[in-house]
C-alpha cells in the first residue's frame, strides 16, 4: 500500500469516526438510539468496503474507545461497540459460512451480546433488574430486530456496491 492510499484510508476513517460520534451523541439524547446504531453499523460496513477490514478494525477500536469516554450513557456505548462497530466486520466472516450455518452463528452472536448487555446493565451500570431483564420477550424481539437489521445491512451494502458506488464514481484506490 503506497503512502497516498494509506493517508486516504486514515482520513476517511477519521471523518467517519467524527461523524459517527456526533450521530451517536445526538441519537443517545433522543428515542432514535436504535436507529442511530443501524446508521453507524452501515457506516462501518461502508468502511469495510472502501478501506478494507484492517482499517475497519482500527475505526471500530477508535470509535469504541471514544464512545466509552465521551458518551454520557455507557451502556449505549457498549451497545454501539457490540452491534454497530464489531458486528458489521464480523458479518463479513459469518456470511462466508454456508447459509445453514451462518444464521445459527449470527443468532448465537446476538444472544451472547444480548446476555452481555443485560449482565453489564444490571451488575456494572446498575440500571436495575426491571430495566434490563432477560426474558423470552426480550430474546424474541431482539432476534426479530437483529434479523431485520442483518438483512437491511446486506441490502444497503449491495445497493451501495452495485448502484451508488458507480454513480458516485467511487472506486477502490489502493
Amino acid at each position: 500500500m503506497d503512502k497516498k492510499s494509506a493517508t486516504r484510508k486514515v482520513a476517511v476513517c477519521g471523518v467517519f469516526a467524527a461523524l459517527c460520534l456526533v450521530i451517536l451523541w445526538l441519537g443517545g439524547m433522543t428515542v432514535l438510539d436504535l436507529s442511530v446504531l443501524v446508521i453507524c453499523a452501515l457506516m462501518t460496513m461502508l468502511l469495510v468496503v472502501e478501506t478494507g477490514e484492517r482499517m475497519a478494525w482500527v475505526y471500530a477500536a477508535a470509535t469504541s474507545a471514544l464512545t466509552l469516554l465521551l458518551l454520557p450513557d455507557k451502556l449505549y456505548a457498549i451497545e454501539y461497540i457490540l452491534f454497530a462497530a464489531v458486528y458489521p466486520i464480523l458479518k463479513l466472516h459469518f456470511e462466508k459460512l454456508p447459509a445453514l450455518l451462518a444464521w445459527p452463528v449470527k443468532i448465537s452472536f446476538l444472544d451472547s451480546m444480548l446476555l452481555l448487555c443485560v449482565v453489564l446493565g444490571q451488575h456494572v451500570f446498575m440500571a436495575g433488574e426491571d430495566y434490563y431483564a432477560l426474558s423470552w420477550v426480550t430474546i424474541g424481539v431482539g432476534t426479530a430486530f437483529f434479523v431485520l437489521f442483518d438483512v437491511t445491512l446486506s441490502l444497503c451494502i449491495s445497493l451501495y456496491i452495485v448502484k451508488l458506488r458507480k454513480k458516485l464514481r467511487i472506486g477502490r484506490r489502493g
